[in-house]
């Protein structure tokens, strides 16, 4: 039976891809998307979202989501995903609107009208997770889980400390960590051992299909943009979220006391994490089978338009 899925994104390039994965995979029932701030502004984020959601014929209905953090000053991540927030791929005229709604409000309806059964899987800041769980505090006990992009047990890729998306709300990211719903934390010590490497590269390049047309445009920026920053091949955190809902032994997790830094200066959003424990609240993703994970995305890409 499809896992039923709501996705939380700041379309970027990463973004594209986990869209792509949760439309094309039939594992996933993909029950709406909410864009939020964090890549780039809200309105560029909805207006990617639209765009890749029109190209590859996905029904799932848009909204919009938070434009700012609870309370820290707007981060973007423009020096990674361009003035658009999507540099690269080249849409037709859009069809697709978003809902009036609000996306938080989405959020908890869903939930609400599908007790245990929604799986919630932000891969941008966590403003809008956190601000439905203030909103409607039985939300975490009614999700099936929460499956994160952000954090690590180690190093940051915005600050020494911090991992991007942790650096964009941190009071949004206590919240969800601290608030005891079932969660899933995909944080670097897993994604960045999902590279678009060479091998990859030359395998999604072949495909002739409006999908991966911009796919492979828009990993052709995200590429340029990380040796830019001294990496060689891009890494793929976000769909790292849709693969584990889609295939969860694709991955190995731990178990962590998580939580989120709120008062020191140099560490503000770093997420420190306990020592491993069967009881810990939050299953952390440290190892991946790629192969597996690139398999299902070849999955996804051929299915697609």
């Amino acid at each position: 039976m499809a896992k039923k899925i709501i996705l939380d994104v700041d379309t970027g390039h990463d973004d594209m891809v986990a869209i792509v994965m949760a439309s094309g995979l039939q594992e996933i029932e993909l029950m709406g998307l909410v864009a939020v701030s964090g890549n780039q502004i809200l309105e560029k984020a909805l207006l990617n979202t639209l765009h890749v959601c029109d190209l590859i014929g996905e029904p799932a209905p848009v909204f919009a989501g938070m434009d700012r953090p609870l309370l820290r000053d707007q981060f973007l991540g423009g020096d990674i995903h361009g003035k658009t927030g999507l540099d690269g791929p080249v849409f037709p005229p859009l069809s697709k609107q978003a809902e009036k709604r609000h996306g938080v409000q989405f959020i908890i309806d869903t939930v609400l009208a599908n007790p245990h059964e929604i799986t919630l899987v932000p891969t941008g800041p966590l403003t809008d997770i956190a601000m439905a769980i203030r909103l409607e505090p039985r939300l975490p006990n009614l999700v099936e889980s929460i499956v994160c992009m952000g954090g690590s047990m180690g190093k940051g890729n915005r600050t020494p400390y911090a991992e991007f998306n942790m650096f964009a709300d941190p009071e949004a990211a206590e919240i969800v960590f601290s608030s005891g719903a079932p969660l899933v934390m995909m944080g670097l010590d897993v994604t960045l051992k999902v590279r678009l490497d060479a091998t990859q590269e030359k395998r999604f390049a072949s495909m002739n299909t409006k999908t991966a047309a911009m796919f492979n445009a828009s990993m052709d920026n995200y590429r340029s943009a990380y040796r830019l920053h001294g990496s060689e091949y891009p890494a793929m955190h976000d769909p790292c979220c849709v693969a584990f809902v889609a295939d969860p032994s694709i991955f190995t997790l731990e178990k962590h006391d998580i939580h989120v830094e709120l008062h020191d200066s140099q560490t503000y959003g770093k997420t420190h994490a306990g020592p491993k424990t069967e009881n810990g609240r939050v299953s952390v993703g440290v190892d991946a089978d790629t192969d597996r994970f690139w398999n299902l995305l070849d999955r996804a890409l051929h299915y697609l338009p």
